[in-house]
């Protein structure tokens, strides 16, 4: 039985079987970045995103994050799942961040047996089963990557089908991208500094890099844009 024959055969049981799956483009939240949002329009409503970036110097996710909280805290609810209770509440009070409007889940504090990524996943959960956040931010970045490589594929596809679901963004701060396909939508960044002042960095050039848009029209390649950010010590 040859390639054609075997594909009618699977269709006659299974019709869908090689029907190519797309996400419909439903909205989208900007990250206040103007190099970012004029390539993707920002993080999409409906979808799971991954901002990656490296654990070994400032990469510039962090920022990319408190941006985005900036924006959507303008009118919307957002939840902040910090798994390795590492955000800066100063710097996102300098980037604009509404706190009034943020649930803060500062994982590794409660007297729960679990482990931080485990307590991460499970607030996660609860979130999105409640609803009325704009935004579901999950800080994985301080997990080790022996650590979050672990997390098995259903766990990301589960996450996906849910938040298609709501006029929300998930959104996933990692080292690494995990989702794959699961993913609407997935960044990459790195920064170098720009500007010295004395022994001081005052500025930082930040790439972005994006990795995948499923939204896309045509097949994202390597696109990159570059923005400048002033350090609150500038």
């Amino acid at each position: 039985m040859d390639a054609s024959q075997l594909r009618s055969e699977i269709e006659k049981k299974l019709p869908s079987a090689f029907t190519a799956y797309t996400r419909t483009f439903r909205g989208s939240i900007p990250t206040g970045i103007a190099a970012i949002d004029s390539v993707v329009e920002g993080v999409p409503l409906h979808a799971l995103t991954e901002i990656c970036g490296s654990s070994l110097a400032s990469s510039g996710k962090t920022s990319v994050l408190a941006a985005l909280l900036a924006q959507a805290t303008r009118e919307r609810f957002c939840a902040l799942v910090d798994a390795s209770d590492s955000f800066d509440p100063e710097s996102g009070y300098a980037a604009g961040i509404n706190f009034s409007r943020v649930l803060w889940v500062r994982c590794g504090k409660s007297q729960a047996k679990l482990r931080p990524l485990e307590q991460a996943f499970k607030v996660t959960d609860i979130l999105l089963q409640s609803g009325g956040f704009g935004v579901i931010a999950v800080d994985l970045s301080g997990m080790g990557e022996r650590i979050v490589r672990k997390v098995p594929l259903s766990t990301w596809f589960r996450f996906s089908r849910v938040i298609e679901k709501q006029p929300a963004a998930l959104v996933f701060l990692e080292q690494e991208p995990h989702a794959t396909s699961c993913a609407g939508l997935v960044l990459r960044v790195q920064s170098e500094p720009t500007a010295l002042s004395g022994k001081l960095f005052t500025g930082f050039d930040l790439k972005v890099e994006v990795v995948r848009h499923s939204a896309a029209k045509k097949p994202v390649r390597s696109a990159r844009s570059g923005f400048t950010l002033k350090t609150q010590w500038a």
